[in-house]
């Protein structure tokens, strides 16, 4: 039996005549009746009283509760199905480290959600290493992870080159500096080395991390420590704290800095809401790079 003889059959009760049903589903009433014999047989009994189908038989009225069930379920189904197809809705599974996760995703789901509203968004704040994890085991559909790709893990896309800032207290002297900061200029006595800085090729912040006397790999306790006056250290931009505790400072040393990657799984296409998502933080990196380039 198929969902349009469904159809023709719920007009038909719906309508109690068979001219007013037929015009709905744009068939002559003799093919709407030949369609009714049809379901008929095929159940082995009659569904309206009569022949002028105007009140159902038992028998009638039972098909009828399951066949608008049937039909509410098929509507609701399909209707479902195209808005994920045009990726109006569903859930996004996105990894990110947390400097992207707080700076970079909120933004892009912000925009995401003007012409999406009906998105979902399961975000894991996590790093580098687990989001390379989460991408390659499916516990994620994209990723966002800073420093190298591996050779055999997910597809890697440049997404942003993050630099690196000098981070002070607000009264620092460094805080009311006119102009970049040397490494020179840093006396490594007050500096606060932290995990980022075991991730660069640059000679001079490792020697500073090496004369360290403090190694934290916790940017939140490193801030805290920042904050106290234990000294300054580097971060980068995206993970670089904007609040009034702190100042952060441009380095004149303009290589260093942190390469941010969009994961994805070889061969694998995103949902089309994903890949929106995907899209929109494309588009905000390139408006943080226009920023970081500006300073």
């Amino acid at each position: 039996m198929k969902l349009e003889h469904l159809r023709i059959f719920d007009a038909v009760a719906m309508a109690g005549e068979l001219a007013e049903a037929a015009a709905q589903v744009g068939r002559t009433p003799a093919a709407v009746s030949m369609t009714l014999k049809q379901i008929e047989d095929d159940l082995g009994g009659p569904l309206f009283e009569g022949g002028r189908k105007s009140r159902l038989t038992p028998l009638g009225a039972y098909v009828l509760g399951r066949v608008r069930t049937v039909i509410s379920d098929y509507d609701g189904a399909l209707l479902n199905i195209r808005h994920f197809a045009r990726g109006e809705n569903g859930l996004i599974s996105l990894a990110a480290v947390p400097s992207a996760a707080t700076r970079l995703v909120p933004i892009a789901f912000a925009e995401l959600r003007k012409w999406r509203p009906h998105a979902h968004l399961e975000l894991r704040d996590i790093d580098s290493a687990a989001v390379t994890e989460a991408v390659a085991s499916e516990d994620a559909d994209f990723g966002i992870a800073g420093g190298s790709p591996a050779e055999n893990g997910p597809s890697a896309e440049l997404l942003l080159e993050d630099p690196f800032m000098l981070v002070c207290p607000a009264g620092h002297r460094f805080a009311a500096a006119s102009k970049p900061v040397k490494w020179s200029d840093i006396d490594p006595a007050e500096f606060i080395a932290n995990g980022v800085c075991s991730r660069t090729s640059s000679p001079e912040l490792s020697a500073l991390a090496a004369q360290s006397p403090l190694m934290l790999h916790n940017t939140t306790s490193l801030l805290g420590f920042v904050a106290q006056g234990f000294g300054i250290t580097v971060l980068p931009a995206l993970a670089a704290p904007e609040s009034g505790a702190f100042r952060t400072v441009p380095l004149a040393d303009g290589s260093v800095s942190r390469r941010l990657n969009l994961l994805t799984r070889r061969g694998e296409s995103l949902t089309p809401l994903s890949q929106a998502l995907l899209e929109s933080v494309r588009e905000v990196s390139v408006r943080f790079a226009s920023i970081f380039a500006n300073r």
